[in-house]
């Protein structure tokens, strides 16, 4: 088992939503399968919903579907929170986090100050690794970087590779209507972009408005094939 003190505030991993649920998420198509499930398990409900709701700050808010406490596992959402006995099966692939304070006025006051962090399960091992996983990893672990800068960072990061998803969807949408355009991995073509990067970008792809496929397509359909 792995024991993580987290010594930063949910404001160090972005600026987002402080509802009770998060606004347009559950309106939005998530992946929903177990391979990219995250659960957040605590004997408080304030502290899950904070745990969920800093972390949720690294994702598109349209890749997210994110219900912040439930007494039961439930497979529609990627990210969940719940007690510390929620009945998981073993054959689940999900991360499993659980958070507990070690101040208990601290966490009356939904803070994560000083909490404790505990990887009680890890999903299958991914051979990739993508080059957001690294970014994310030298911010957050740089006790250096101040909140106001880690949060504009953050933000920049996460529009970055919205902008690479994009890029992708539109070369791969091109490729698939148009035979005469001759890229056999559009991977290779986006700068900044691998094989590696593959899983994060079509999961974030998930995240792209229907507004905005629909309007990819009816261009791509516009140009002289």
């Amino acid at each position: 088992m792995i024991v993580l003190v987290v010594k930063t505030s949910r404001r160090s991993f972005g600026e987002g939503a402080s509802g009770e649920g998060l606004p347009g998420v559950s309106s939005h198509p998530s992946m929903s399968d177990s391979r990219r499930m995250l659960v957040v398990e605590s004997p408080d409900r304030l502290l899950a919903k904070q745990l969920i709701l800093a972390l949720s700050n690294l994702l598109p808010i349209g890749c997210l579907k994110v219900l912040i406490y439930s007494e039961s596992y439930e497979t529609k959402y990627n990210l969940l929170g719940g007690p510390l006995d929620m009945d998981i099966p073993l054959e689940a692939n999900v991360l499993v986090l659980r958070i507990e304070a070690d101040d208990a006025e601290q966490a009356l006051q939904g803070s994560l100050e000083s909490c404790r962090v505990r990887v009680r399960r890890r999903p299958l091992p991914n051979p990739r690794n993508p080059r957001l996983l690294e970014r994310y990893r030298q911010l957050l672990l740089d006790s250096e970087v101040h909140h106001t800068v880690l949060d504009a960072t953050i933000r920049s990061t996460r529009e970055h590779w919205v902008s690479k998803a994009k890029l992708v969807y539109q070369m791969s949408r091109q490729k698939e209507i148009t035979p005469s355009m001759h890229v056999s991995n559009v991977f290779n073509v986006v700068r900044g972009c691998s094989e590696e990067d593959r899983d994060v970008v079509m999961f974030w792809q998930e995240g792209l408005s229907k507004v905005y496929k629909e309007s990819v397509i009816a261009t791509i359909h516009q140009l002289p094939h």
